[in-house]
């Protein structure tokens, strides 16, 4: 299976402008995402697909590609497809890794893949991993997700999912504590997918959906489809920067890894 890996990377995030160039430990954030999906496991080619120069340049100058794309598409998977189109090549699978994800281990790309390659009528992949603590599921941007005995998703949430009906954690703003057993319930969302191409061409054809809408939650597009989405299992956490503040705890996942100093 030849493995296409895109990141899509736009310059003008409303909440940290240049996001994708702001440094982690001494490097571009891009690079550090880049770098992972190279090293992961079953992926042939990564690009980065960006709709600014600046962006363009700083991955050419660390030796990756990237591809232009339209500043007018309107999110990141309208991006990976445009830039599986601009490539003009054959590949069964395509990846879409946030940018701004610079703790994606390589091997939660390679689960990803693997499951893609295990389950061949499986058009939609992501990943999750496990909550390490109670708190964190009352994050919203920690995002929750549920999933049927055949580790497919049945719902995506910013809520807390499934709902604890005897437990105290969820009666009003009570959050004390969750025995090891109960928070083993609840799974947290990370940041890729991957697509069979006619999948990836599909699912933007599709208009947004209220229940995506409502949770800003664009994965939620497909469930509402009926295209099926596979839940490839990691343990290793990877942490989204969507402002400059949650750049301290990106670098401390990488220091924690060895990957940063």
């Amino acid at each position: 299976m030849r493995t296409l890996a895109v990141l899509p990377s736009r310059y003008q995030a409303s909440r940290f402008p240049g996001k994708p160039l702001a440094l982690i430990a001494g490097r571009p954030m891009i690079q550090w995402v880049y770098e992972a999906a190279s090293r992961a496991e079953g992926v042939d080619r990564v690009v980065v697909a960006t709709d600014d120069d600046r962006i363009a340049a700083a991955v050419r100058g660390f030796g990756g590609e990237a591809v232009l794309t339209d500043p007018a598409l309107p999110s990141g998977t309208d991006r990976t497809a445009a830039a599986l189109e601009a490539l003009g090549e054959p590949f069964d699978c395509v990846l879409n890794i946030q940018g701004d994800e610079p703790a994606m281990h390589p091997g939660t790309i390679a689960a990803v893949v693997a499951l893609m390659v295990a389950q061949p009528d499986l058009p939609m992949a992501t990943a999750a991993c496990p909550f390490l603590h109670a708190d964190e599921l009352f994050n919203p941007n920690a995002v929750k997700v549920v999933v049927d005995d055949r580790q497919r998703a049945l719902y995506f949430s910013r809520s807390p999912i499934p709902y604890l009906r005897n437990s105290t954690i969820f009666a009003a703003d009570f959050r004390p504590w969750l025995a090891p057993e109960q928070l083993a319930h609840f799974q947290r969302h990370l940041g890729l997918y991957a697509y069979r191409p006619e999948a990836l061409r599909a699912f933007t054809r599709l208009p947004p959906h209220p229940l995506e809408q409502l949770e800003m939650l664009e994965q939620l597009r497909a469930l509402a489809a009926g295209i099926p989405i596979g839940v490839a299992r990691t343990p290793h956490l990877s942490l989204g920067v969507d402002v400059p503040g949650d750049v301290a705890a990106a670098e401390a996942l990488l220091r924690e890894r060895g990957l940063a100093r």
